[in-house]
């Protein structure tokens, strides 16, 4: 367990571990679970029926539900997937949308994540994008906090931009992954890491300060290293101790201003 003041991480089963968080607390979930195509992920199994791995997403999805404010998101990354021996393409976004639906919650973007290193396809079309479901609880009464995200405009010395605060980020987004080249010179081990940018932008646009930021598949510590850095309160749960080291690791040097009692 790493407990200090703005933080909690546990290890574990999280949907076991979910239960332990009172009701409407947190502000905001933003996590990505195994997509079920053989990860090495350690002590998880990432192979399982794909009716399991269903049921586990909508088992942590009723959770997220409970535990998200009244005002609270979802954040869900899921991307296409290789699956049977021929490898057909299955959409897990869009099983994604439907547990969320069926949970409760209203579709609010499907942001399109784009990058450009990965490895090239010789029978189909290269795979360059994953997609991230945002999920509120309530249409009218979300956080969103759009200036906190703008980015440049893309029209250059144009008059009426002149003071401008910058144009919406849309949702489409190109962030590169995290590579093994830099993985190593990290000393990081996860088979898969997020861009820490990509986290920092929804921690700014759907929740505020000293909010409750949780991810229930928290890897190698991303979201939580986010949530610090932004000043937020950050929950994490991971089912494989042997990152206990690496989430340390980055919490220290990534968010090195902040003072741990572990």
């Amino acid at each position: 367990m790493i407990r200090g003041d703005k933080i909690y991480i546990d290890f574990g089963d999280s949907r076991e571990l979910l239960k332990k968080v009172e009701t409407g607390t947190v502000a905001l979930v933003v996590t990505s679970p195994p997509y079920n195509i053989g990860k090495p992920y350690g002590k998880y199994t990432d192979k399982i029926e794909l009716d399991d791995w269903k049921h586990l997403i909508k088992d942590i999805t009723a959770e997220v539900f409970r535990v998200l404010k009244d005002d609270g998101s979802f954040f869900l990354n899921l991307s296409p997937i290789p699956y049977g021996a021929q490898k057909e393409i299955l959409p897990l976004p869009f099983i994604g949308y439907e547990i969320m639906k069926n949970a409760g919650f209203h579709l609010r973007n499907m942001i399109t994540w784009t990058f450009n290193n990965m490895q090239n396809c010789t029978n189909r079309l290269s795979g360059r994008y994953e997609n991230i479901i945002w999920g509120v609880k309530n249409l009218d009464d979300y956080v969103f906090n759009l200036d906190a995200v703008r980015v440049p405009y893309i029209t250059k010395n144009d008059k009426r931009l002149v003071g401008g605060k910058g144009r919406n980020p849309t949702d489409v987004w190109y962030f590169n992954r995290v590579n093994n080249m830099t993985k190593q010179s990290l000393g990081l081990t996860h088979p898969t890491i997020y861009p820490l940018e990509m986290i920092e932008r929804i921690v700014r646009m759907s929740s505020n300060e000293d909010d409750y930021v949780l991810d229930p598949f928290l890897g190698s510590g991303t979201t939580a290293v986010a949530a610090l850095r932004l000043n937020r309160r950050a929950i994490g749960f991971e089912l494989d101790q042997n990152y206990e080291v690496e989430i340390i690791k980055r919490l220290r040097s990534e968010a090195a201003q902040l003072m741990f009692n572990f």
